[in-house]
């Protein structure tokens, strides 16, 4: 009967501790899909599953402590503290998943040569900063800043993108190297492919390509593409109208 008892008020106190902790992981899920990584870029920079799991085991760690601490032989008070103490570090293993999502968010989208480069902020090299375009020094909290990457000033500056490059570091994570993606344009207009040529070259592709100009509201024929990388990926291509604007994306080896 005791048992009996304790298994009834502990399943009760769990069972709020359950909702109150789902409650807080919608919001914070909500935060992170709908603010920090809105589609294509949760998918690009596969957060999806690590965040998820994070989520998961935050929510069911926690209730299932309360299932385990709660009895009715504790006063309220050691109850309570019990549950103060749960939530605490409950909360603490949230906000360090959410701060590790936060510095690894999407903050610009570069065009660079012939590919279209996912940044994220703990990428950039922030000492750069100041030097990019007074418009692109700031790195936003939510959504990307669009840039470009230009060609090298002088002779000095041709020798340190060949050093970059030898040493693997992208010019597009370098801010001294951005400039107005209004300035690209005619660059990524001869880039730019025909999205019918991607189908044609790889027709086991077709079907997603053509969902996803669907999905977009365009034809495919009115489609351009160029490959979409991150650090993460580099099989995605972005479906690109006749102004350049990235109006869709699919998983597709772009070169």
């Amino acid at each position: 009967m005791a048992f009996s008892h304790r298994l009834h008020l502990a399943a009760r106190y769990a069972l709020r501790h359950l909702l109150l902790s789902l409650l807080i992981a919608l919001a914070s899920a909500a935060m992170v899909f709908g603010l920090w990584y809105p589609a294509p870029y949760r998918q690009l920079l596969q957060v999806d599953q690590i965040y998820l799991l994070v989520l998961a085991v935050d929510v069911v760690c926690g209730p299932l402590l309360t299932l385990i601490l709660a009895s009715p032989k504790k006063s309220r008070r050691e109850r309570w503290l019990d549950f103060s103490l749960v939530g605490a570090i409950q909360l603490a293993a949230l906000a360090y998943g959410m701060h590790s999502v936060w510095v690894a968010r999407p903050v610009a989208l570069v065009f660079e040569v012939d590919r279209l480069v996912v940044v994220t902020a703990n990428e950039v090299n922030r000492d750069a900063l100041p030097k990019a375009p007074s418009h692109l020094r700031q790195l936003p909290w939510s959504g990307v800043l669009k840039a470009s990457t230009r060609k090298a000033a002088n002779n000095s500056e041709f020798m340190r993108s060949i050093d970059l490059g030898l040493a693997g570091i992208s010019k597009a994570i370098q801010p001294d190297w951005w400039q107005p993606w209004a300035d690209s344009l005619p660059a990524m207009h001869q880039r730019a492919k025909p999205l019918a040529e991607l189908m044609a070259r790889k027709p086991q592709a077709a079907p997603a390509l053509q969902d996803a100009a669907r999905d977009a509201g365009h034809a495919a024929a009115e489609l351009s593409y160029l490959p979409l990388v991150s650090s993460k990926t580099l099989d995605w291509v972005a479906l690109l109208d006749a102004q350049m604007n990235m109006v869709g994306w699919a998983p597709v080896d772009g070169f």
